[in-house]
């Protein structure tokens, strides 16, 4: 195994669980991998084992009521503000600072937040998937997403529940399928069951009925004059072009990539998003 696995305790003593990746001798900054909504540290398997064998150390982390991490008892804990506070003291046991952010749809934006909150935290920035705009109809598809609690039988019915749900994501072939889906439920009394809180989504329908979105793009701004790498899936309905465009004439040190075939979010296994990330991180 490549990586230690720790339990960090939050501000209000829930357990995080978190992978350390650690070589022997690092060769360059560590970087930290946050991943999107309903995802977990599983997700960054691939990549940050790549990044690993250049001589980087890698974290990633479960937030709060997903993957290996406690379940919170209090659903309004599920909030931005909380995972930034999360986020914060998993830096501070394992004494990450000026490090490499990599952040898929959430953890996009919990790293553009922490160029504000903490700027001594982040060096540079990778973006998977997500800006300031997010579109609404891909956003309901989240809600219904993460809200859907029901169980099956086995594997095949968890790939058909996510074919369901991504039906843009053109370039998956089975085997893809069944990997994400692996990492998406875990098996609890002989049926397959989300490895989140569905829990998770109640603030987001509060946030959904509201008038008016909170402005997001002061934060993306924070990222100031650090160096930022955008990657897109061409196929996103959640991370429109138009977005994406505007982002790269908006700060002076950022590069973007769209990755053919793939919806929200690209994996990072693709050979081209890996191709960036190593070159970046270099």
């Amino acid at each position: 195994m490549a990586y230690q696995e720790r339990l960090i305790s939050a501000g209000d003593g829930l357990k995080l669980y978190v992978r350390d990746y650690r070589p022997t001798r690092a060769m360059g900054r560590t970087i930290l991998c946050l991943s999107g909504l309903t995802r977990n540290s599983q997700d960054f398997d691939h990549i940050g084992a790549a990044m690993f064998e250049q001589g980087h150390r890698v974290v990633t982390m479960d937030y709060r009521g997903r993957g290996q991490s406690e379940f919170d008892e209090n659903w309004e804990n599920y909030n931005p503000a909380t995972y930034i506070g999360d986020v914060f003291n998993v830096c501070s046991a394992l004494g990450v600072h000026d490090a490499v952010f990599l952040g898929t749809s959430l953890g996009g934006l919990l790293s553009m937040a922490m160029c504000a909150m903490a700027p001594g935290l982040v060096h540079s920035v990778i973006l998977n998937d997500v800006g300031p705009d997010l579109n609404e109809e891909g956003l309901a598809k989240i809600i219904a997403y993460t809200s859907d609690n029901a169980s099956v039988s086995d594997l095949e019915g968890a790939v058909e529940k996510l074919k369901s749900y991504y039906q843009e994501e053109k370039s998956f072939a089975d085997k893809d399928w069944f990997n994400i889906a692996k990492k998406t439920y875990k098996l609890k009394e002989g049926r397959y069951v989300p490895n989140w809180d569905v829990k998770i989504a109640e603030n987001l329908k509060n946030d959904q009925s509201k008038d008016e979105r909170k402005d997001l793009w002061p934060y993306f701004y924070a990222l100031g004059k650090r160096r930022v790498l955008v990657i897109r899936g061409e196929e996103s309905n959640v991370f429109t072009k138009v977005t994406f465009d505007k982002m790269l004439d908006g700060l002076e040190h950022i590069s973007g990539i769209e990755i053919n075939g793939v919806g929200h979010a690209p994996t990072l296994e693709e050979e081209m998003a890996q191709a960036e990330i190593l070159r970046f991180i270099q």
